[in-house]
């Protein structure tokens, strides 16, 4: 039988705020019990009404926020226990996608810029190879390379989603 390529186990985040003058401690709880098999060659989606933890579950996958309780394998690996430079080399293979891709863009970066971005942060190829490797996916996903050099608000949402996906 194929490894899952993540499996989530009981996930769980709660945010806690601070007893005030007049208040108590209080417990947000964000994501309760979450479980999760994904396979290789699969996509899966998220959904659920505004919050209902849809987006702090991905980022505690990716470790973004760090989760309260439960397990993240990914590629057989246990991620809770991944320093900052084995968490930063698998989230190379990890990606979110939000439903309002203009949310995520910076709108003052070119689609160019956006997308070469994480390469740069990743130390990955040089200046050449990097400009290569975003021309490379802004056609992947159905946009051409003159599209590079355009900004957010100049696309459609489609167009914007498609972005957030290269």
């Amino acid at each position: 039988m194929t490894q899952p390529l993540l499996e989530v186990k009981s996930l769980t985040k709660h945010f806690t705020s601070k007893p005030g003058l007049f208040s108590k401690e209080k417990v947000v709880r964000a994501v309760d019990g979450v479980n999760l098999t994904v396979y290789p060659g699969e996509t899966v989606s998220i959904v659920g009404e505004s919050g209902c933890g849809k987006s702090t579950t991905g980022r505690c996958i990716l470790r973004l926020i760090e989760p309260t309780d439960g397990e993240i394998w990914f590629d057989g690996k246990n991620i809770r226990d991944f320093n900052e430079t084995e968490l930063r080399k698998a989230r190379r293979n990890m990606q979110l996608v939000f439903q309002d891709p203009f949310a995520s863009l910076n709108p003052r970066k070119s689609v160019g810029q956006i997308l070469e971005d994480p390469l740069i942060v990743h130390g990955i190829g040089t200046a050449a190879e990097r400009r290569k490797q975003v021309e490379e996916i802004i056609e992947i996903v159905g946009l051409t390379k003159q599209h590079l050099n355009r900004f957010p608000h100049e696309f459609s949402g489609g167009q914007r989603q498609r972005i957030g996906i290269a």
